[in-house]
């Protein structure tokens, strides 16, 4: 496939309907009255719910972008020298958490575990990562990483 740039005031898309949805990445089809789009490796409707993509989908995105754009108040919680807590709240009335993480040390102050704990918009938990980390000398070796919850 070639790559084509154009630029144009309006875009006007033919109804295909009767013909296949879009099978290559970044394919858009305008099939009965809807737009469908090959996304990440998946036939998404465009406008389906206004949504575009499914949730599982944008979980596999990069999603540095969004701490960027989230406006929160950040709290850090330690027991004597260590970080026991990094907490991202809504705002600095702390009602609502965002996003935290709680750490846990063995000897020589490394950390051995991080848990992060996701939050929807209600503040209800969506999803909990665990991170455990084991140690060659005095540098991480490994990150084991297991997920609970779903996107």
């Amino acid at each position: 496939m070639t790559e084509r740039i154009e630029r144009t005031q309006d875009l006007y898309l033919i109804d295909m309907t009767g013909n296949p949805l879009p099978a290559e990445e970044g394919q858009v089809r305008f099939l009965n009255n809807d737009i469908w789009g090959f996304v990440n490796g998946a036939v998404v409707s465009l406008t389906a719910g206004g949504s575009g993509i499914t949730e599982s989908q944008h979980e596999g995105l990069d999603t540095l972008v969004h701490e960027i754009d989230e406006n929160s108040y950040d709290e850090v919680t330690y027991t004597g020298s260590d970080a026991t807590s990094y907490i991202v709240w809504t705002s600095p009335s702390k009602t609502r958490k965002i996003r935290e993480e709680q750490y846990t040390y063995g000897t020589g102050h490394r950390v051995t575990q991080c848990v992060t704990t996701q939050y929807d918009g209600t503040g209800a938990v969506k999803m909990t990562m665990t991170e455990t980390y084991t140690y060659v000398n005095s540098r991480v070796d490994t990150i084991t990483r297991v997920k609970t919850g779903s996107p």
